[in-house]
Formats: structure tokens, sequence, C-alpha cells
């Protein structure tokens, strides 16, 4: 495992351990989210593996609290006792009854954003088992939640979509040379770039020698690490 991956479950282990501390919640999960608001790389503290199977499945579209439905939200910690402010009655009676089935009472989501955008989330959750959460427990969670946030940032790198398109701009590359760059950085060939772009090998070369000479750089190694600088 690398590095970067030890220091990610690292912080997050000791984030469970805060929040299920302080909050006296007994299950949590950590997700990271996609440009396009999709879930993703879950990390689970004692949330039973159908719990999050079902979820994944057919659940995440009747989540009240899912990321697409609270992303114009400012409060960065959403409560599901606030949940008909984002989602149909319907929809949120059908996910209470998700919840029921597996013992949950009460949840809430600490969402964290980079650049306005939501990218990466922590779902906590109480139990039947678990005393309820009070209004001091949801206070903490708010006065936490920036703590969390600015050394989550630390940990987790900016996404490699962020990175190129942060790239692109700076290097004021055209919509088809941040194209040709952005396959080339995943390695593909000159032949592959022509091949996936639909365009001659002679237009190819062309292109490369317009972003060399916007990055600075003289060759695909070079080019790389460049683009990389934006992170």
């Amino acid at each position: 495992m690398a590095f970067s991956e030890v220091r990610k479950r690292e912080f997050i282990d000791e984030t469970f351990r805060l929040l299920s501390g302080t909050l006296g919640a007994s299950r949590l999960v950590f997700y990271s989210v996609d440009d396009n608001n999709n879930l993703h790389n879950f990390v689970c503290s004692r949330v039973p593996s159908e719990f999050l199977k079902i979820y994944i499945r057919e659940m995440h579209a009747h989540d009240p609290l899912h990321v697409r439905q609270i992303e114009h939200e400012q409060n960065p910690v959403v409560k599901m006792t606030d949940a008909r402010r984002y989602a149909p009655e319907s929809e949120v009676a059908l996910y209470r009854q998700f919840l029921d089935v597996f013992k949950v009472s009460n949840t809430i989501e600490l969402i964290f954003q980079r650049d306005r955008q939501i990218y990466a989330g922590i779902s906590v959750m109480w139990t039947a088992d678990d005393s309820m959460p009070t209004d001091e427990q949801f206070h903490l969670a708010d006065t936490l939640h920036p703590y969390i946030a600015f050394n989550l940032k630390e940990v987790l790198p900016t996404p490699k979509a962020v990175v190129t398109q942060k790239a692109n701009a700076l290097l004021h590359l055209t919509q088809r040379e941040a194209e040709v760059a952005r396959l080339l950085c995943c390695g593909r060939t000159n032949a592959d770039i022509a091949q996936c772009l639909g365009i001659g090998l002679a237009t190819v070369k062309t292109h490369l020698i317009h972003i060399f000479d916007k990055a600075g750089v003289d060759n695909r190694a070079a080019l790389v690490s460049r683009m990389m600088q934006f992170g």
C-alpha cells in the first residue's frame, strides 16, 4: 500500500474514533465523491456489509442526504431530521424504511468541499443500541467539522481530473490539445491518440509540438511532470 494511502486510512480511522467517541454513534462511513457526484472508495466502521451492498445497488438513489440532493446546502453538517428539505416525503419515507431494517435510528452527513465542489463525506449513524443524539452532540459535529476538513485536505490529494483542468487552463491549451495531453498522460502512444480522436498521426504530432511549446518542455515525461505540478 502506498504511503499516501496509509496516511489516508490512518486519518480516517482517527476521525472515526473521534466522531464515535464524541457523538456516541456506532456506525460510520467515509466516502469520496467524483466530479459527477457519484460516491466511491467507501471506508466503513461497524457497518453491516449487506447495508452497503443494498445502498450502492439501489438505495443511494433514494437517499435524501445524498450529495446530489444537498450539493447547494450551505451548512456542511446535514441532519436526517431535515431530510424533507431535500427530497419528497415519499423518498424520505422509503429511505427511513431502509434505515429501520438495519436498526439505524438517526444519521447526519459531514460534507467536505474543495473549490466549491463536494469531494468527500462522512455518514454518522446512530443505531437503536446507541443513545439518541442530543442537540449538544449535533453542535459538536458542527464544531469538529472545520478541524476534520482542514486535515482531510492535507491527506486526500487533489483529484487528477481537477489537476488536469487547472493545467489546461494555465497552459492555455485548446480543447483538442487538452484531449491529446490527457491521453498522452495516460500513457497512450501517438498512434493510440490518433485512433481515439479520429485524427491523423501528423495532426497528433502537430498538437504535441504546440503542447510542448506551451508547457515549456521537450518530451512526454517532462509534460506529465509539468501537468502534475498544478495539483
